[in-house]
């Protein structure tokens, strides 16, 4: 696979995580509302899941500048 089609698909990746990101307040917003879930701490949850998200977002990127200097 060639760098740049590496590049793409860790963009493309890091545009579907954002917008996970976006949304992850109201999915824990639903599932708070399921019967199934009660008495977890979804406050930390959704913390942990943010923190998760944009851990990988970061290295996503951080990577993609990477092979972005490589390639010059």
């Amino acid at each position: 696979m060639a760098v740049m089609e590496v590049v793409e698909k860790l963009e493309a990746l890091n545009k579907e995580q954002k917008a996970t990101l976006e949304q992850l307040h109201e999915q824990f917003i639903d599932l708070q509302a399921d019967p199934r879930f009660k008495g977890l701490p979804m406050d930390e949850l959704e913390n942990l899941f943010s923190a998760y998200l944009k851990t990988w977002i970061s290295t996503n990127t951080e990577i993609i500048e990477t092979l972005l200097k490589e390639e010059k």
